[in-house]
């Protein structure tokens, strides 16, 4: 395929844009499915073409692409225990039929699946990774080094997965682009005020309300979370706590509020697409995570201007500066997560300077927009290089068909 530099970019040479191929598990709301659907609203349509493949099925957030206009395949596949071998031709059969040129994949499955069936098919991957390595497994790690040797470039959402990535799988750092998620700053500049905002959503005015985003999984820490609330409540303070999420924990975190007599103190909201609402009526935010890569409900609640609370873990101390425009505590550390809300609490002041400041740090650096056009760099980087070029199992599809 020949490429020529124009107006709106690397465009084919007939002039027809290329089409992209998003790969992704499955799509329910989570942080790397929102990160993907930011990423297609940003697309430059001049320049690509999107089409989104989920292995399994899809979700809320494939409903919300479909609603965008972009089209959600579904293979209905990924059996658990082993190698399922129809993904790959499955996989082919739609990058020969939809004319795909490029493909992205999120994810372990489906970077392992779609790598597969991209070098058989002769056309470039790129590939996302955002979660740190917690817990290393020796045959994942030889597998994403075998993958790597032929992918042209793998986009890591922060330094920590970067250094993970070569840590353990061993991957040249020269092939990895860290590219930090991105936010859409201005969705969460809303003009309603707090007590507006807990009117809309039936909340209490006078209560201080701490909120967490993220599913209720262990990686969360939320655990931590109604831990802290129940020092903070034992101690006589009027604190409510907003777990929106679902996940795998919530019976048990149900039955761990009722233990520490704090049912009433907390309420389960559930998966939620209102956050600049629900972050507007909050007074603090928090994200207590035993790991993470970066969270984009982190970015989202600074982005709304709230001051936040978290543990330095993954990417999140690359964004968060401890007393500058957020506070750090201990991963694990109920008592200090207890303090650090009570200092809020106690200093309404000093908690909106941070929340400024923290909304000025996403503003500033971590934009949708510029997070889209850094992975369109990547893209054409990748079309123009000869290095793109997968030589085993076919050659890169051209308008030759």
């Amino acid at each position: 395929m020949v490429f020529e530099e124009g107006e709106n970019g690397i465009v084919e040479e007939s002039g027809t844009v290329i089409r992209l191929l998003f790969l992704i598990v499955e799509l329910p709301v989570g942080g790397a499915e929102d990160h993907l659907l930011s990423l297609v609203r940003n697309l430059d349509r001049r320049r690509f073409d999107p089409l989104v493949c989920c292995i399994g099925r899809s979700g809320p957030i494939g409903k919300e692409l479909e609603a965008e206009g972009v089209r959600v395949e579904e293979l209905g596949k990924l059996r658990k225990g082993g190698f399922d071998r129809e993904i790959v031709p499955l996989l082919q059969a739609l990058i020969r039929r939809e004319r795909i040129r490029l493909v992205h994949a999120h994810l372990y499955h489906a970077n392992f699946y779609g790598r597969l069936a991209a070098f058989r098919e002769g056309i470039p991957i790129v590939v996302s990774v955002h979660n740190t390595y917690v817990r290393p497994r020796i045959r994942r790690s030889l597998v994403n080094w075998w993958l790597a040797r032929r992918t042209p470039v793998i986009i890591a959402g922060s330094e920590a997965i970067r250094n993970d990535i070569v840590r353990y799988d061993r991957v040249a750092p020269e092939k990895i682009r860290v590219i930090p998620y991105g936010v859409d700053v201005d969705r969460f500049d809303i003009p309603l005020s707090k007590e507006g905002a807990r009117e809309k959503l039936g909340l209490p005015k006078g209560q201080f309300i701490v909120g967490t985003v993220g599913r209720l999984e262990e990686q969360k820490g939320q655990k931590h979370l109604l831990d802290a609330v129940g020092i903070l409540r034992r101690e006589g303070r009027d604190v409510l706590l907003l777990l929106v999420g679902g996940g795998r924990e919530e019976d048990r975190l149900r039955a761990q509020a009722m233990r520490e007599g704090i049912g009433d103190a907390v309420l389960f909201l559930g998966t939620r697409r209102d956050l600049p609402e629900l972050f507007r009526a909050m007074d603090v935010f928090t994200l207590p995570s035993l790991w993470e890569g970066l969270p984009i409900a982190l970015l989202s609640a600074m982005a709304a201007g709230l001051p936040v609370i978290v543990t330095p873990v993954g990417g999140v101390p690359e964004v968060v500066k401890d007393g500058e425009n957020g506070i750090l505590v201990p991963v694990g550390d109920t008592r200090a997560l207890a303090a650090a809300i009570r200092k809020f609490s106690e200093d309404p002041a000093g908690a909106r300077i941070l929340g400024r400041a923290a909304a000025t740090t996403v503003r500033d650096g971590y934009s949708h927009h510029t997070t889209a056009r850094q992975i369109m760099d990547v893209y054409e980087q990748v079309l123009r290089s000869p290095s793109g070029i997968c030589e085993r199992g076919g050659r890169r599809q051209g308008g030759e068909g």
